[in-house]
């Protein structure tokens, strides 16, 4: 497979394929937390693979391959997302492909999980939430619905403003919330306007 012509504008398809090989490299040990967050969001403000391949230069190509590779972002199952933040934030937003399941341990920290505009891999998402001291927010798109499949609230609390409708993605919440509140909404009204 020849490398793209870096001129060329990128697709989201591209765009996702090199946040997969940025999470791999995280999971290696390769990145930190804050830099994988850093350079997924350059990788959604990118326009063309230019711009994408400086994020890649220190990292190794896997199994000899270019790094973006074509196919749909749906045809490969996304791999599960870990978050684990220390005494920071984490925000997810924009066009990611979400997986089927996604397991956040922060400690002392901020999650926000976006959906609005994510590309979901089926029609349902475990989300396993061990959260110490720290806080989720998950905003959803219209359709979309969360419910708690079993979370153990230890000072915790969860305000889920989402509304059961069968048509979007059901996101099941489990774990535990030690000192930790939850909360799940859709976008506020007041940004639509406009």
């Amino acid at each position: 497979m020849s490398t793209p012509d870096p001129n060329v504008r990128i697709s989201n398809t591209d765009r996702e394929a090199v946040i997969r090989r940025l999470h791999a490299a995280t999971e290696e040990g390769r990145l930190e937390l804050d830099e994988f967050a850093e350079r997924s969001r350059q990788v959604y403000e990118a326009k063309t693979y230019a711009e994408v391949e400086r994020l890649l230069t220190d990292l190794p190509e896997e199994d000899g391959a270019v790094a973006l590779r074509s196919g749909s972002a749906r045809d490969a199952a996304a791999p599960d997302l870990n978050l684990a933040p220390a005494h920071s934030k984490v925000t997810r937003e924009g066009a990611w492909t979400v997986p089927a399941r996604i397991t956040l341990k922060p400690k002392h920290s901020r999650i926000v999980l976006d959906f609005r505009e994510a590309v979901f891999t089926g029609r349902e998402v475990e989300i396993e939430a061990h959260l110490t001291h720290s806080r989720l927010t998950i905003i959803l798109p219209e359709g979309a619905s969360a419910i708690d499949d079993g979370l153990d609230y230890q000072g915790g609390r969860l305000k889920n403003e989402s509304r059961q409708r069968g048509d979007g993605p059901l996101l099941r919440l489990t774990g535990s919330l030690v000192y930790s509140p939850v909360k799940v909404r859709y976008e506020r009204r007041s940004r639509r306007r406009r």
